[in-house]
């Protein structure tokens, strides 16, 4: 139950990031990142593994789906590792909103740098220093500032859905005693 309704969610943030926010006429040019904040609302529920699973099937359909203008793999290689990361050393249960909303807003930054930074090393023409300099904060910021509007409700669903700890929160704990799963029930 737990892999289908974060596969739902997940998709659904995805489906929305393509056919909506790509598509608005922002005057800057880009867009907030919402699937990274549905990869993060994952990563802070599940294990690394289902974290890292997460993100590389959200990223592979980012750089499937039209219009991808870019190689197939830089998102998916992106929000793979942060979905990983996050899980692995993000918010742990009971310590504030503020942490998950920063932990979402590095996960932001480091995905649109990491963007950039891929295109530059992949010999991208419209990557440049320049460019990377303007998009990659202003990119983080919009990400940063809708961030509540697609983490709060996630991580209710999540909680409802799974209402166990977080799975990395005791690490020193033995695992019987840990929370299990993300997709498809994996532990990190």
């Amino acid at each position: 139950m737990k892999g289908v309704v974060t596969a739902l969610l997940v998709a659904a943030v995805v489906l929305v990031q393509a056919a909506v926010v790509n598509r608005l006429p922002l005057p800057w040019g880009v867009g907030p990142d919402l699937v990274v904040l549905a990869v993060a609302a994952v990563a802070l529920r599940t294990g690394p593994a289902g974290a890292a699973a997460t993100g590389f099937c959200a990223g592979l359909a980012v750089d499937l789906l039209p219009p991808a203008d870019h190689e197939a793999g830089r998102y998916a290689l992106l929000y793979c590792l942060a979905g990983y990361l996050v899980s692995r050393y993000g918010w742990v249960e009971g310590r504030g909103r503020a942490r998950v909303y920063g932990t979402a807003a590095v996960a932001a930054l480091g995905t649109a740098a990491g963007f950039a930074l891929l295109g530059t090393v992949l010999g991208d023409p419209r990557v440049s220093l320049a460019a990377a300099a303007f998009a990659v904060p202003v990119s983080a910021l919009e990400t940063v500032v809708v961030g509540p509007l697609v983490l709060a409700p996630m991580g209710r669903i999540l909680r409802a859905v799974s209402p166990d700890a977080y799975v990395g929160a005791y690490p020193d704990l033995p695992a019987p005693v840990r929370s299990g799963g993300g997709i498809g029930g994996w532990r990190g």
